[in-house]
C-alpha cells in the first residue's frame, strides 16, 4: 500500500531529482513565477470568467504533480475568477511523491503563494498507493492526488475497461496537463499508451497542454499526441532549445477491446440507459437522517443540488447513528484485494472529513491504539508497520513504554498501533450539525413505499398511511436494513445485526486513560464520568432492550485485550448498568452497498448467460431503475465509511469522473451480488 517516496537532492538551493536529472524548480526561474507555464500557454482565464450555472465545475488532469506548483498557480487563478459556485477538479498523479517536510521546503520558495500552499501541506496525504481526495479552500477546489504509476492511474478511473466507454455517462477531463520530466529521461510519461488512456477520457472540447520539452524528443511527443486523436497545434519553441505543445481533441479513436479473461461481465455496473447532463435545480430526497444519509446529501448540496432528508424522527441520528462515542475504527492488513484497499481509504478520508469538528470541539481527536489480540496479530503488525514505515503521521508501531505513555494507563502488551489522527465523535450531534451548516430541511416522514411516475418523471413517496409524502427528481435510500422494506431493494443481501455498547463509570486506573484502545472490543476516554465500551454483535435478536449479559461480555473483551487494561477496570456491578443498543447494517462481504439500484429481474434476464460461463466477457449493459440510488451495509463502520460513499454516490449522481479505482466501485456496487450469484447458479 505504501509507495515510495520521491528521493531529493538540494543543490544551489534548489530541489533536484538525480532518479530523472532535474530541477523540481528550474535555476532559470530560481525567483519563481506567479503563474506556471501551463497556465501563461492557456485561455483559463477568460474560460473561468465565463462559467456559469449549467457548468458548476471544470475538470483539469495532470500527469505528474511534482511538487504541485501547477496545482496552486490554477488554485489562485480559480480562486480570484472562477464563480464562487463552481468547483475545479483537479486530478493529479504522481509515481513519487515529495513527502510533506520536503514539499514545505520546496514551496517555502513561493513566498507569493504560502496562503494556498500551507492548506495543501496541511491536508497532504501520507504515501500510500491510490487517489486521496482533498477538499481545500471553502470547498471550492477538490483535489485528487493519484499516487502511482500515470497510466495505470488514469485507466482505473475510466468508467470501462473498453475505451471507448471510459467517461460513459460522465463528463470528460477539460484540459490535460501534460507534465513529466524531459521523455529522454522519462518516456514513460509520454508514451503511446498514456496518450491513448488520455484520449479514452478526454472528448471534442478537451485541450492538452505540455510543458517545455527537448526539441530532440518533441516530434515524438507529437506523433503520440497525433495516433491518440489529438490534433497538434504548431510548435511555439523558446531560446531555451526547447518547444510547448498545445492539441486539441478531435476524433475518437476506435481502441480495441481490452478484456480481462477472468473479469466475466466487465459492462454491468454501467447503465444502458445514457443519460443527459445532470441539471443542478433537479431536487435529491434522501431518506435517513443518519450519518450515510446526512454526509450524502452534504455531498450533493456542495455539487448544488436540492437536497431534502425525510426520516421517521424528528432529529438526525436517531437510529444507529445515535451513541455518544461513536470511534472512527482502524483496522490494517497486510493484503492488496479490495476490502482492505477499501477500509484504508475511506479511513484516511473520514480523518480529513471529520478534522473541522474536532477542532471544533465536537468529539476528541484523541488517537486509537490497536493492541493485537494474539501472537499472530502482533506479527502482522510489525509487518504492518514496516509497509507504512513512511507514513509515521497516519499509523505508528509502539512499543510498551510508548503505549503507556500514549495511553494514560499502565499496559502490558508489547507492541501495539497507533493512529494519531483518529478519535471519537458523538454520530448525532455530527448529524445534526451537517444538516444546520448547511441548511438542508429535514421532513419528518415514515415513508413505507414509492414509485415512479413516468407521467413527470419522478419518484413519489408514500408513508404508512397511505398518503403521499413527498415527489422528487431523485432519490437516495439510506435507511441501513430499512432497504428491506421497499419493493425496489428488499433483494439486496442485508443482515440486522444489534448491537450493546456499555457505559462503564469512570475509575481511579481508568480516568487518566487519553486514547482509545481496540483489541477485542473498543473502550473509550472518560466523557462525564464514563467510558464507552463495546460493542456486541446479536444475530437474531431484534430488541433494544439492554441485556446485562451483554454488558458482560463488553468487560470481559477488554479485559482480555491487555491484562493492564484488566487491572485498571476493577470490579464493574453490570445490574443497572447504563448503554444503547441498537441495529447495524451488514452485508455478506463486509463492504458497503453504494450506486444505482438495478431492475433485478432485467439483470437476471440479461446477464443468464453467466450461469453457463462465468468468465464470459460481453459488452451489454446493465439496467437500473431511473434516478434512484442506495448507500447503506456500513456494519460497525458507519463514521469511517460515510464521508467517503457519500463522496462516491454524489459524484455519480453528479456525473463527475470518479475519483476511486473502478475496481473499488465495483466493489461496492449495489448489482454486485446479483453478478455474483449468477457466476455461481445461484440464481
Amino acid at each position: 500500500m505504501s509507495i515510495i517516496t520521491a528521493d531529493i537532492e538540494w543543490r544551489q538551493g534548489l530541489p533536484y531529482c538525480p532518479l530523472f536529472q532535474e530541477f523540481y524548480i528550474s535555476p532559470s526561474d530560481e525567483a519563481g513565477s506567479h503563474e506556471s507555464e501551463f497556465l501563461q500557454k492557456s485561455d483559463l482565464k477568460q474560460v473561468w470568467q465565463s462559467l456559469n450555472q449549467d457548468c458548476p465545475s471544470f475538470t483539469i488532469a495532470e500527469t505528474g504533480f511534482g511538487a504541485g506548483l501547477n496545482f496552486l498557480s490554477c488554485s489562485d487563478l480559480w480562486l480570484d475568477v472562477a464563480p464562487q459556485s463552481s468547483v475545479l477538479e483537479f486530478f493529479s498523479a504522481e509515481l513519487f511523491p515529495i513527502n510533506k517536510v520536503e514539499l514545505a521546503k520546496i514551496l517555502s520558495l513561493r513566498p507569493h503563494a504560502y496562503t494556498l500552499s500551507s492548506e495543501l501541506i496541511e491536508n497532504y496525504p501520507v504515501p500510500v498507493a491510490g487517489i486521496h481526495s482533498l477538499e481545500l479552500f471553502q470547498g471550492r477546489i477538490r483535489l485528487h492526488l493519484m499516487f502511482g504509476d500515470a497510466n495505470e492511474m488514469f485507466s482505473s478511473i475510466s468508467q470501462s475497461a473498453n475505451q471507448e466507454q471510459a467517461y460513459y455517462n460522465r463528463h470528460p477531463v477539460d484540459l490535460w496537463f501534460l507534465d513529466g520530466f524531459e521523455p529522454a529521461n522519462n518516456p514513460a510519461m509520454w508514451s503511446p499508451q498514456l496518450m491513448t488512456t488520455i484520449a479514452s477520457l478526454s472528448d471534442k472540447n478537451t485541450t492538452a497542454l505540455t510543458g517545455n520539452i527537448d526539441n530532440k524528443t518533441i516530434s515524438t511527443i507529437s506523433d503520440n499526441l497525433q495516433s491518440a486523436g489529438f490534433l497538434v497545434q504548431p510548435i511555439e519553441v523558446n531560446d531555451l532549445q526547447k518547444s510547448t505543445l498545445k492539441a486539441l481533441f478531435v476524433s475518437e479513436q476506435s481502441q480495441p477491446f481490452k478484456l480481462n479473461n477472468t473479469s466475466g461481465a466487465i459492462q454491468w455496473h454501467l447503465d444502458k440507459l445514457v443519460r443527459p447532463p445532470s441539471a443542478r435545480d433537479q431536487e435529491v430526497t434522501i431518506i435517513g437522517a443518519g450519518i450515510a444519509g446526512c454526509t450524502t446529501a452534504v455531498a450533493l448540496t456542495k455539487r448544488g443540488f436540492k437536497v431534502k432528508i425525510l426520516d421517521r424522527h424528528t432529529l438526525a441520528g436517531q437510529g444507529g447513528s445515535g451513541n455518544s462515542q461513536a470511534i472512527v475504527y482502524p483496522k490494517l492488513s497486510l493484503r492488496d484485494d479490495v476490502l482492505p484497499r477499501i477500509n484504508l481509504r475511506a479511513l484516511m478520508f473520514a480523518s480529513r472529513y471529520y478534522a473541522p469538528f474536532w477542532k471544533r470541539g465536537l468529539g476528541q481527536q484523541c488517537g486509537v491504539i490497536s493492541l493485537p489480540e494474539n501472537p499472530k496479530i502482533a506479527e502482522d503488525f510489525i509487518q504492518i508497520s514496516h509497509r507504512f514505515s513512511d507514513c509515521e503521521d497516519f499509523v505508528q508501531l509502539l512499543k510498551n513504554d510508548q503505549l503507556c505513555y500514549h495511553s494514560g494507563i499502565s499496559l502490558e502488551s508489547s507492541i501495539g498501533l497507533f493512529f494519531p489522527q483518529l478519535g471519537w465523535l458523538p454520530p448525532a450531534i455530527i448529524c445534526q450539525q451537517l444538516l444546520e451548516d448547511y441548511k438542508i430541511p429535514l421532513i419528518n416522514a415514515d415513508i413505507d413505499h414509492f414509485e415512479h411516475q413516468l407521467s413527470d418523471n419522478r419518484w413519489h413517496l408514500f408513508d404508512t398511511s397511505g398518503k403521499l409524502a413527498h415527489r422528487t427528481d431523485i432519490l437516495v435510500v439510506a435507511t441501513a436494513y430499512g432497504c428491506e422494506k421497499f419493493e425496489q431493494t428488499k433483494a439486496l443481501p442485508v443482515t440486522q445485526l444489534r448491537g450493546q455498547i456499555s457505559k462503564l463509570p469512570a475509575g481511579a486506573k481508568t480516568k487518566s486513560l487519553k486514547t482509545i484502545i481496540c483489541g477485542d472490543g473498543y473502550i473509550t476516554p472518560a466523557l462525564d464520568n464514563y467510558h464507552s465500551c463495546g460493542a456486541t454483535y446479536n444475530k437474531g435478536i431484534f430488541s433494544t432492550d439492554l441485556r446485562a449479559e451483554d454488558h458482560e461480555m463488553n468487560i470481559a473483551q477488554m479485559r482480555h485485550t491487555d491484562s493492564g487494561l484488566d487491572d485498571a477496570l476493577e470490579n464493574l456491578n453490570v445490574t443497572n448498568m447504563q448503554g444503547r443498543a441498537n441495529f447495524r447494517c451488514t452485508t455478506k462481504d463486509y463492504l458497503p452497498i453504494v450506486g444505482a439500484v438495478p431492475d433485478f429481474s432485467s439483470m437476471i434476464e440479461d446477464f443468464g448467460f453467466l450461469r453457463r460461463d462465468a468468465r464470459e466477457n460481453s459488452m451489454i449493459k446493465g439496467t437500473y431503475l431511473p434516478n434512484l440510488y442506495i448507500n447503506c451495509g456500513m456494519g460497525s463502520r458507519g463514521l469511517s465509511y460515510a464521508p467517503f460513499t457519500a463522496e462516491l454516490l454524489a459524484s455519480q449522481i453528479s456525473q463527475q469522473i470518479p475519483s476511486l479505482e473502478r475496481e473499488l466501485i465495483q466493489g461496492m456496487h449495489p448489482a454486485r451480488f446479483l453478478i455474483r450469484d449468477l457466476k455461481k447458479k445461484r440464481l
